[in-house]
């Protein structure tokens, strides 16, 4: 798992960590909040929340109206450079375009994040099965979901641990995702039912970097009557194993 690098506390500010934790305070669906809503979720004083959201309204990354504030389009620029350095934009973009076409399904890919996983791109084809609901910046659990959970069967098993634990199972469903886990990895794909009718599935294929590290996965969403058990086995889940291999530089 990429996890960030120790730095010495005397090159730390720690207000504007806190800044960014009151940003990151606006990601689900609680996106119009009130300072005491902010200050609940980040966990610090009304008071300094108050003022780091005013730092950010001054700065056009929030705008308040009748004391209740929500993100501006000008925060959707803190994610570009990111996009741009992993040439999500010219490289990614048309791989995903080019393999959606010729699948016909829509396609997704999520980056592993910590302890969870990011979405940064999808190309949609079929708009009765689209995100499931997500949106670009959309971030996923590694343990529920078959997109976490195609990145999950391949972590470490110490970092395997540390996400299972995260998701607060009972005993009974720790050994019983453990096991899952073990079956994905030896399959190479998660296949998941993700309504509660059981009539969308989500597909997840892992995508791996340079170093043969899993970095994140590929995902489809379709209509559980769509294919069969041979036709995800040996036409879907190959088709986005390829479509991995081509985007592993830029992972």
């Amino acid at each position: 798992m990429d996890q960030p690098l120790p730095v010495p506390e005397t090159e730390i500010s720690l207000t504007f960590a806190k800044g960014l934790e009151v940003l990151r305070a606006f990601d689900g669906g609680q996106t119009d909040m009130t300072v005491a809503d902010v200050a609940r979720k980040v966990g610090h004083t009304r008071a300094a929340t108050r003022r780091l959201v005013r730092t950010l309204e001054s700065l056009g990354y929030v705008k308040g109206v009748e004391q209740r504030y929500r993100l501006t389009a000008r925060a959707l620029k803190l994610g570009l450079g990111f996009l741009q350095s992993r040439s999500i934009g010219h490289l990614v973009g048309p791989v995903l375009r080019a393999e959606s076409l010729a699948l016909g399904e829509s396609i997704s890919l999520a980056l592993l994040d910590a302890m969870e996983a990011i979405y940064v791109f999808h190309n949609p084809a079929d708009k009765a099965a689209e995100m499931a609901g997500h949106t670009i910046g959309s971030s996923m659990s590694l343990a529920t979901t078959a997109t976490g959970q195609a990145i999950c069967a391949f972590l470490p098993s110490a970092t395997q641990e540390q996400v299972l634990l995260a998701a607060k199972l009972s005993k009974t469903e720790h050994d019983e995702l453990t096991r899952h886990l073990t079956e994905i990895a030896a399959q190479g794909f998660a296949l998941k039912d993700i309504s509660p009718q059981g009539d969308l599935r989500a597909l997840g294929v892992p995508a791996f970097n340079l170093d043969k590290e899993v970095a994140g996965a590929l995902s489809i969403v379709f209509p559980a009557t769509r294919y069969d058990a041979v036709q995800i086995r040996h036409s879907l889940v190959p088709h986005l194993q390829r479509c991995a291999t081509y985007l592993v530089s830029a992972l």
